[in-house]
């Protein structure tokens, strides 16, 4: 992670973020929440077992703690990533429509609705949030948030997981950049994403990415190099599935082991560890075949929100001849 391209990822943050953000209209299908990659309607996020019941406590809450104070950003903020959580990305656009009115300048709402647009395969209307959401937070300190959005880390009464605008605003441009097939865009901005990281989990997540984005563009030795950077002792602070495969990547865990793992696994986890597996299938042009299994496991859960699922599906939307925009 060279200053070459730390410079790199701060001109694509940079890039495009002059004007004032502007209140977006997502077209389409009034019952469907968006279209995928792959061109097919993307209906509401089923809520399984105990979560959909505890978010929607979380969502009373939200309108409630809002009610008492509807001129408090924070509480709107809170609302709008609650809606988010739910699968409600449309309602949840109109929210952050609305805080924007009043608080364009505020780096916390241009981020949130850049996300809910990466999730919504609206990658160039993300790109230009986060973007201006880059802009404003230069020259700050870490902005704090608590992890948001179904299939991550969410509130509980364990307590709150937390990370920053600056790590998300360029991990999730890196994201949009991958999904797009914009491999050398998206290292240095992962590599930004890295520098920022104020956890551990944050700076797997990144490394993660990081090192998907270096051997696509097949950057063996900047591989090598990412891999370096992975170290054991993290196993004692995360247990993230990223972790799981970067310690796979590295050889301390074999691969039956991941393979066994993606193939119990019916959730996020199982998602990104199958995705895993077809991603380095997919560097083989030999083998490209053999990793459509892999990145239908990835998507084959209900939450299509969910990364794993977006880079399976945006991969398995190239191999079948359709452009990622």
């Amino acid at each position: 992670m060279t200053r070459r391209w730390q410079v790199g990822a701060m001109m694509v943050a940079l890039w495009g973020c002059a004007s004032r953000p502007a209140r977006l209209v997502v077209v389409g299908s009034s019952l469907a929440e968006t279209v995928s990659f792959l061109g097919d309607s993307l209906y509401a996020i089923p809520l399984t077992g105990s979560g959909g019941p505890e978010r929607m406590r979380w969502l009373t809450a939200a309108r409630e703690a809002l009610a008492r104070d509807t001129t408090n950003l924070t509480a709107r903020l809170r609302l709008a990533r609650i809606t988010a959580d739910l699968g409600r990305f449309r309602e949840a656009i109109g929210q952050y429509n609305r805080m924007l009115e009043a608080h364009f300048s505020d780096a916390r709402v241009l981020r949130g609705r850049g996300e809910v647009l990466l999730r919504m395969r609206l990658l160039d209307q993300a790109l230009g949030d986060l973007r201006k959401a880059g802009l404003l937070a230069i020259g700050r300190g870490p902005i704090l948030e608590t992890e948001s959005l179904l299939g991550e880390s969410a509130d509980s009464a364990a307590g709150l997981s937390f990370t920053t605008v600056q790590f998300r605003t360029f991990f999730f441009q890196g994201i949009a950049h991958y999904c797009r097939g914009e491999y050398a865009t998206a290292y240095p901005v992962f590599a930004e994403a890295a520098r920022v990281a104020q956890t551990t989990d944050d700076q797997v997540r990144a490394i993660l990415w990081l090192f998907f984005s270096a051997r696509r563009i097949g950057a063996g030795e900047e591989g090598a190099r990412v891999l370096e950077l992975v170290n054991p002792e993290w196993a004692q602070r995360s247990d993230l599935a990223e972790l799981w495969l970067l310690f796979g990547y590295k050889g301390l865990i074999p691969t039956d082991t991941i393979r066994q793992l993606a193939r119990s696994r019916s959730d996020e986890v199982g998602a990104l560890l199958s995705y895993g597996l077809a991603y380095s299938l997919l560097l083989r042009p030999d083998r490209r075949t053999d990793a459509e299994p892999w990145l239908e496991r990835a998507r084959s859960g209900g939450n299509w929100s969910t990364l794993p699922y977006l880079a399976a599906e945006a991969d398995l939307a190239r191999l079948r001849g359709r452009i990622v925009r």
